[in-house]
Order: structure tokens, then sequence, then C-alpha cells
């Protein structure tokens, strides 16, 4: 499998790249709408699924979760299509999403620190942590617009770290690819 993924670093190299790109340009334009924020995740997601489906059909003879991979690119491109074509409801939606999701799981959390009251001290950090989730959460529903650019900026950090990762691991399995095919 590590040979697999070694012989196409490229693809881990061009995806970090369009994921760094894409966060910086999150963090030092915001200027930018969010809806062609929303359209470059659209183009981010379909690139990357026809990547993920390339390297799912490549690997299935040797990667036993290969599916899986296929799975999540064939999602990605579907994913990507229905941001071109209807790029203000996907832009909603993952506004809404978020929101959502940030209620729920404050929720949680804080549920979660009544539990663990009565097995650790110190839990309060946890219900302070839900608290601010749900806040999270509300001041999005209640500003959507401020909600989009605060999910913009918290995007672009997320993107710029996963385009560090993704290109420091093509720098690996390129070295490792290297040294395989020298010795080959």
């Amino acid at each position: 499998m590590i040979n697999f993924f070694s012989q196409y670093w490229w693809m881990f190299l061009l995806r970090g790249v369009i994921a760094l790109l894409l966060g910086l340009l999150a963090l030092f334009a915001p200027g930018v709408t969010f809806t062609s924020l929303i359209i470059f995740l659209g183009a981010y997601l379909f690139i990357d699924g026809i990547f993920s489906v390339l390297s799912a059909l490549g690997a299935r003879k040797t990667l036993k979760d290969w599916p899986w991979y296929l799975l999540s690119g064939i999602t990605g491109i579907v994913i990507g299509l229905i941001t071109f074509y209807h790029p203000f409801a996907t832009a909603t939606a993952v506004i809404y999403m978020i929101a959502f999701w940030s209620l729920i799981a404050g929720l949680v959390e804080i549920t979660m620190a009544i539990r663990l009251a009565r097995m650790i001290k110190g839990e309060g950090w946890y219900i302070l942590g839900g608290a601010l989730t749900i806040l999270f959460g509300i001041l999005i529903l209640t500003n959507p617009i401020a909600g989009a650019i605060t999910i913009t900026m918290l995007f672009g950090i997320y993107a710029v770290m996963i385009g560090i990762m993704l290109i420091s691991l093509s720098m690996r399995l390129r070295k490792r690819h290297n040294h395989h095919t020298s010795i080959v």
C-alpha cells in the first residue's frame, strides 16, 4: 500500500497546494464573497473527488479498503457539481448545518461534563466549552452573514493546515518513492 501512495506522491502535493491557496485566499481576502468561497470549495471537492476516484481505482488490486476511497471521491464530485449548480443554496445549507451542529455539539459537551463531574475535577472548562459552542451556533443563526465570514476564516485556517500537512506528506512520500526506485 505504501508503495502505491509513494508512487502517486504528486497527487498529495497538488491537493495540498490547492488547499493551501484556497486557505490563504479565505484568510487574506475577506472581501471575497462567501458565495465565491463556496464555489472554490465546490471546485476543490470536485478536483479532490476526481483524484480520490483515480487513486481508488488504481489501488483496487493492492488496497483492501479501496471502495471507501472511491465512495469518498464520488461524494466529492457530486457535492462539487451541486455547488456549481446552486452555490447560494449550498452556502445557506453550510451556514445552517454548522449552526445546528454547534448547538447539538454544545449540548452534548455540557451533558458529558455534568456526567464527568462525579469522576473528575475541572469539568467546568468542558461546560464552558459547550456553552461557547452553543453561543457560536446562536450567533450564526441570528446573523448568518457574520457567521459566513467567521466560517470563511475558520475554513481558511483549516485549509492552510491541511494544505501544509498534505505538502509535507507528499515530500515524505516522494522521498520514499525516490529511495525505493533507486534500490530497484
